[in-house]
């Protein structure tokens, strides 16, 4: 339920039970008024009759009286002792004694349930004569379903009234809401120039100026983190330059995989500094435009075979042959890449053996690097926060568990069959074709279709 639709129902049924409040006791005032004016009209009737009473006993002018009330004579009536009734004559015999007791108008209930009116007249001879008058059931209601009308007609249109006005200003109150809303779903975005207009209720304004603010705080930030990126990525290629020039002087096998580091090294940091002057918008990755996974690997390992041979580590190396497309770039694949394998060369002995595997896993695109070195104590908490504990910082597993969000995966940190770390990068969801490998990860005894490279 929205806010407009529950504000709506709140303002109606508020407005319907105030409305409700007065049209009630209003109504049944109307009813009670409609009541007392038709005893008074029943009275009105009675007294012409018992004026011509207190003037004359003859009958036959008491009745000729009685029908020149017209309409009037079907609802009166008059007992004199001793003469018979003139009218039609309603009230019991309880009542007649309850009259001449009491001395006043007595209200009575007929024998055919209608209310009549009687009043004793007391006749100089001490004897008491009745002049009865029926409460007739139109002149009861007579106006009611009027009022009532009326009162239906105001409680309606009262309460479309209160809802308009309650409409009117939710309204106004979800406009704001929803700049806040398109706001902040731009900004998560990365479109941070996005502002917010301050206005409508002080509440909405106070939101709306802390948004605002929040974003400015943001913005600033990321703009002094590109800043310290550039200024230690062009920090770093004068060291590089320097190092270059010196390496030309170098002859040898070593002097070719120095090269190559560097070289590589410069890459990264051109890298670097073009996404520092883009901004983290323009280098999040583009939709349908991936990365060949397998190549990206393969290409990529010829790097670092050369420095497991300089560590004399066995290094076995599985690729799919059937393409595997990742929605992240090339450099992203790499750096997540040189993350991993960076932690394995740095936190494992010289020797220690290392297996990398890029394919389809349980038919996810699948990044696997295992080691044979002490493993990762902390494996739940390193797969959550990139830190693997002992004198790592983390960053590496910080790299390549944001590959893999970015991909729509995450990362997994595991035991290798060896006994070391194994770190499993799924990189997006499950796509069509060959399974070659188990959930675990592990290498099938080298039994994969794909072509195996031992370094």
């Amino acid at each position: 339920m929205t806010l407009r639709t529950w504000q709506l129902r709140l303002s109606l049924g508020i407005a319907l039970l105030t409305t409700l409040a007065f049209a009630l006791p209003l109504g049944y005032a109307a009813r009670q008024q409609a009541a007392d004016r038709a005893q008074q009209r029943s009275e009105r009737r009675a007294a012409a009759l018992v004026t011509v009473l207190a003037a004359t006993r003859d009958p036959g002018a008491v009745r000729a009286a009685w029908r020149s009330t017209g309409e009037d004579a079907a609802s009166t009536c008059v007992r004199v002792p001793g003469d018979a009734d003139v009218g039609r004559c309603r009230a019991p015999g309880s009542a007649l004694g309850q009259a001449s007791r009491e001395g006043r108008t007595v209200r009575a209930r007929a024998v055919d349930g209608q209310d009549v009116l009687l009043l004793p007249v007391r006749l100089p001879d001490g004897r008491t004569a009745f002049v009865e008058s029926l409460v007739r059931e139109a002149e009861k209601t007579d106006g009611v379903a009027a009022a009532w009308t009326v009162l239906a007609g105001a409680v309606a249109a009262l309460t479309l009234i209160a809802a308009m006005g309650a409409d009117l200003i939710t309204r106004r109150l979800v406009r704001s809401a929803g700049e806040l809303v398109r706001a902040a779903s731009a900004v998560g975005q990365g479109e941070l120039g996005v502002r917010v207009p301050v206005g409508g209720p002080q509440e909405v304004r106070k939101v709306a100026a802390a948004f605002n603010t929040m974003t400015d705080r943001i913005a600033g930030l990321m703009q002094s983190e590109r800043e310290f990126a550039a200024d230690l990525s062009h920090r770093l290629r004068t060291p590089l330059t320097a190092l270059k020039l010196d390496l030309d002087t170098v002859e040898g096998p070593a002097a070719d995989r120095l090269r190559a580091a560097v070289t590589a090294l410069d890459q990264q940091v051109t890298h670097l500094i073009g996404l520092t002057r883009k901004g983290s918008a323009d280098a999040s990755p583009v939709p349908g435009q991936g990365t060949e996974l397998t190549t990206a690997v393969g290409t990529r390992m010829a790097f670092w075979a050369t420095l497991a041979r300089a560590q004399g580590r066995p290094c076995d190396v599985t690729v799919d042959s059937v393409p595997v497309t990742v929605d992240v770039g090339e450099e992203e694949v790499v750096a997540a890449l040189d993350a991993l394998l960076g932690n394995v060369f740095r936190h494992t002995p010289m020797g220690t053996r290392c297996e990398v595997y890029a394919g389809l896993l349980d038919g996810v695109p699948s990044l696997v690097v295992e080691d044979g070195g002490p493993g990762i104590p902390l494996q739940e908490a390193a797969s959550v926060r990139g830190h693997s504990g002992g004198a790592s910082s983390g960053l590496g597993l910080d790299i390549a568990a944001r590959v893999a969000a970015e991909a729509g995966g995450r990362l997994l940190v595991g035991t290798s069959r060896h006994g070391g770390a194994q770190l499993l990068l799924r990189l997006g969801g499950e796509q069509a074709g060959p399974r070659h490998r188990t959930a675990t990860g592990k290498v099938p005894g080298g039994a994969s279709p794909a072509g195996d490279a031992s370094f």
